[in-house]
């Protein structure tokens, strides 16, 4: 199964518990705090701004889209990690890391 057939089954309303159009309004509500968590995150690992431009590193085996999904399946089912690995072609590690960081705020900030 590719990443894109397990995207799109495990998006179903059977896994997440939340309709299609709820399910894009969380991803849109929480992608842009945790990609600015994530730059931070980065430029404190490098100590310095980026030399390239966004993008041009190397490509996350899961997208944010993908760790929502696969946060909410985990959540709602108690779902192996290596199960849902498998079903996204990645290694078990990749499924563990978590979606938000322990050390960041669970909220945006106004």
């Amino acid at each position: 199964m590719t990443q894109h057939l397990g995207r799109t089954a495990l998006s179903h309303r059977v896994f997440t518990g939340l309709q299609s159009r709820r399910l894009g309004s969380l991803i849109a509500e929480l992608a842009e705090a945790w990609m600015a968590a994530e730059e931070g995150r980065l430029h404190e690992r490098r100590g310095r701004s980026r030399l390239r431009a966004a993008g041009a590193g190397p490509n996350h085996q899961l997208v944010f889209t993908d760790r929502v999904i696969a946060t909410l399946v985990v959540l709602r089912f108690q779902l192996p990690h290596a199960a849902l690995a498998l079903l996204y072609g990645v290694d078990r590690s990749t499924i563990a890391m978590p979606l938000w960081p322990a050390h960041l705020p669970t909220t945006p900030n106004p």
